[in-house]
């Protein structure tokens, strides 16, 4: 999946990656545009019911809790 194409600072995106999600079976998540994750174009879960919520910073930055 991608983040929000044109978010505002302070909003919040969850993510949980379902039962099957592995190592061999990813959840990807994309940045879109300029805007990056952690200073990456995307991050990827690899665990079983993994969770993450990425929150708009600031201008082009997403980061995740």
């Amino acid at each position: 999946g991608s983040l929000p194409a044109s978010p505002n600072v302070g909003d919040a995106v969850y993510v949980k990656a379902p039962a099957n999600c592995s190592s061999t079976n990813t959840l990807q998540i994309a940045a879109v545009g300029s805007h990056l994750v952690d200073g990456a174009d995307q991050i990827v879960l690899e665990s079983p019911h993994a969770a993450v919520m990425c929150v708009y910073v600031v201008a082009d930055t997403w980061k995740v809790f």
